[in-house]
């Protein structure tokens, strides 16, 4: 038999947790019927509502008021205090891309230019753009990642990045397999508005046909890019050299 506090709670706790849907959890036992779980975490009596952090076996009680704005309250206060430093992260491997993007209800990446074009200067300007971007919804289950121009070929190929030049950002979600390309300059508003915009469900979502092959490449090292010299040739030498080739030469012409 359900008491009288539980039935009082449940409109609430449901309320609570359609709001804070895709932020925090909130799930329910019936400890009537899990009774090693009320014995595990020493629950004495109904409702309790246990908060689980980082340390999943040692949850603590919610002593807070039972209404739904509460409950938010708490819960959105609580994210907002365990919430570390933004990150974007460079996909240099399989292993970043399933981290990053493997369970991310959103995935932003980003194309950015070869160093040679850029340089270090430039690059990093896109990067502390693309950090205020991340900041801004840090609190939204999405993560940030970049790769410099075709250095990924086939993600590239994927969501179609490359033929309209860099830099490039694509909204994906591996899980769904589509993807949705910025179509806008690559400025700080007009990325603000793509992330706000894939976060209400996007706008022109596309296949992705297929998982992009994620290829293991080397961090940048935060520095210019060096030009690689070709060694030069003499026209002798692409003609076979000797003298015989220089008479040759002047014969025909």
């Amino acid at each position: 038999m359900v008491c009288g506090h539980c039935k009082k709670l449940a409109p609430e706790w449901k309320k609570a947790a359609k709001n804070l849907k895709g932020k925090v959890k909130l799930g329910h036992v019936n400890c009537d019927v899990e009774q090693s779980i009320m014995s595990r975490f020493k629950v004495q009596g109904f409702p309790t509502i246990m908060v689980f952090g980082a340390d999943k076996s040692s949850p603590y009680a919610y002593e807070g008021a039972r209404s739904a704005p509460a409950i938010e309250s708490f819960a959105t206060e609580l994210v907002e205090s365990s919430a570390g430093p933004v990150e974007v992260t460079e996909l240099t491997g399989p292993d970043v891309m399933e981290k990053k993007c493997g369970s991310a209800a959103i995935c932003f990446i980003s194309f950015l230019p070869d160093i040679l074009d850029s340089k270090a200067e430039g690059r990093n300007k896109y990067l502390e753009m693309l950090l205020s971007v991340a900041e801004k919804f840090k609190r939204q289950p999405y993560s940030f990642a970049w790769v410099a121009a075709v250095t990924q070929p086939d993600l590239e190929k994927k969501v179609s990045v490359g033929g309209y030049g860099y830099p490039a950002m694509v909204a994906m979600n591996v899980k769904k397999g589509v993807y949705a390309p910025l179509k806008s300059a690559f400025e700080l508003q007009h990325l603000l508005e793509f992330v706000k915009d894939a976060a209400a469900g996007g706008k022109g979502n596309l296949p992705m046909n297929g998982t992009p092959e994620i290829i293991e490449t080397k961090a940048w090292d935060g520095k210019d890019g060096e030009v690689i010299e070709e060694d030069e040739f003499s026209l002798e030498e692409l003609m076979g050299g000797g003298e015989d080739a220089n008479v040759d030469i002047k014969d025909e012409l």
